[in-house]
Formats: C-alpha cells, structure tokens, sequence
C-alpha cells in the first residue's frame, strides 16, 4: 500500500511540473514580447540613449529563450523519471531567475541619472539641426511622435534658430496647425507648438519601460521559484522511488533464497525412504 501511494504521489508531481512547465512557455513568449517591444521603442530613440540602456531588455530577449529549452528539457525529465534531467533543470531555472532580478535591478539602476543624459544629448543634436540630416531626422521623430519641443520647452530653440539661421521646425506643432503659420518669439509661438519638452516625455517613456520590465521580471521570478520547488520535490520523489523499487526487489531476492531449500540439506528421516538391511547375507535353500 507504501509502494501504491508513493506511486501516485510522483504521478501527482510529475504533472504538476509538466503544467508549470506549459506556463513556463506562457511566460517565455510574454517575456520575449516585452523585451522586443521595450528593444523597438529604445531603438527609436537610439540617437539620445547609450548601448547600456539596452542591455535589460535585450537580457528580457535572451531569458525569453533560454525558458523555451529550460521548459522542454524539464517535462522530458519529468516523464522519463529522470532525477539528472530534473535537477539540471532546478540549477538551469535558478540561473534564469538571477538573469531576470539582474535584468530588473539593471533597469531600476539605469534609471537615476536618465534625465540628464537625455537633456545632455538631446541638446547637442538640437545643436545640429540643419547642419546634420541624422540629427535633424532624429529631432524631428522625436517632436512628432512625443508631442514636444525643445529638451525643456520651445524656448530653447530660440538660440539655436540664431545661430543655425534656420526657422522653428515643423515638428514642433501639432498637425491641425497649417505649414503656412509662421511660428516665432514674436507671432505667439506658444499658442501654435508644443508647450512641454522632450526630456519629460522621453524621460517618462523610460521610466514606464523600466516598470515594465522590473514588474514582469518579478512577477515571472515568483512563477520560476514554484517550478524549482516542484522540480527539486520530483527529484526527491524519484529518487524515494527507485530506492523503494530496489528495497522490495532486494526482499523479493531474499525470500526466494531463504525459501529454496536443497535436496541435499533435507531430513533424511522425513525425505529418504526407510530400508531394512539384514546383518547376515540370506543363503539359498
């Protein structure tokens, strides 16, 4: 009866680890999708961001990967009873778990000092405008797509539009205004571009895109630590099992040895028929 329950204990786990191990998929495809999206907004913006800034969600990208193999090397240990496939599993999931609290601890740390570097480099490119087409590019996308002007408001393109002798760029103001307004310090420019810089809007777009990948990386890691528990509790149960599996072979053995007794060793009393031997040779009459 020992034997039945252990049986249908390691039955219970083995597809407990292999629904985990669907989830795992789950979580791998979301994983991977935020960190494509969070790479492609980052990508957009690439001119004012430094390579570092895209290392978490590359790591996302990687982890996303790295789930896929993890999951399917997980149910093939668990359905072959295997304990190495299963342990190697736990270690890989617990590696994997690190990457993403490094990729969420990256991510929050990178998010100190965005401003100024966004100030820094959106500056120097508004510096290049009209001298630059890259530059000028990158702006312009800039402006347009985050509704915004300047790195702290409009203002700041009144010194550039002096020194560079170019007029106020179309990006600054919004689409239902007509390209025939003229926008300047002197005909209302506040009322015809956007009023809020860029560093705002950039710097909050970051700041979503760090949340996102701190929350999703936590909240996996939480997913990822049940998985190592069910893996190392399979382990152990398998390992119970094939020891139990041994002890009742070992006893089967035994009781067949002892049972078996040789013809040799019997009762010769109880075995060997009784025969009666005369002392004298009996002569013929």
């Amino acid at each position: 009866m020992a034997a039945t329950h252990l049986d249908v204990g390691l039955r219970c786990i083995k597809y407990l680890l292999c629904a985990v191990n669907s989830l795992f998929v789950l979580t791998g495809m979301m994983i991977i999708s935020v960190g494509t999206t969070i790479y492609a907004v980052y990508e957009d913006f690439s001119h004012f961001l430094d390579p570092r800034y895209f290392s978490p969600a590359t790591l996302l990208i990687v982890v996303g990967i790295l789930i896929f193999v993890i999951a399917f090397l997980g149910c093939c240990g668990a359905l072959r009873e295997s304990t190495c496939m299963v342990l190697v599993f736990a270690v890989s999931l617990s590696v994997v778990l690190i990457m993403e609290l490094a990729a969420a601890i990256a991510a929050y740390a990178l998010q100190d000092d965005i401003k100024d570097l966004l100030a820094d480099n959106i500056n120097a490119t508004m510096h290049q405008y009209g001298k630059n087409k890259e530059a000028e590019d990158a702006i312009d996308f800039l402006q347009s797509k985050l509704y915004c002007c300047g790195y702290n408001g409009y203002h700041d393109w009144e010194e550039i539009m002096k020194e560079n002798q170019i007029s106020l760029p179309k990006s600054c103001r919004p689409w239902s205004i007509s390209d025939d307004i003229e926008c300047g310090p002197d005909s209302g420019i506040a009322c015809n571009v956007y009023s809020s810089g860029c560093v705002k809007h950039l710097s909050s777009l970051i700041n979503k895109s760090v949340l996102y990948i701190g929350t999703g990386a936590v909240a996996i890691a939480l997913i990822q630590f049940t998985g190592i528990m069910f893996a190392c509790m399979l382990g152990k149960a398998i390992r119970r099992q094939k020891t139990e599996r041994e002890r009742r072979r070992w006893e089967l053995r035994e009781s067949l040895v002892n049972g078996y007794q040789p013809l040799g060793k019997a009762d010769p009393l109880t075995t060997f028929p009784v025969v009666y031997m005369s002392p004298e040779p009996i002569k013929n009459v």
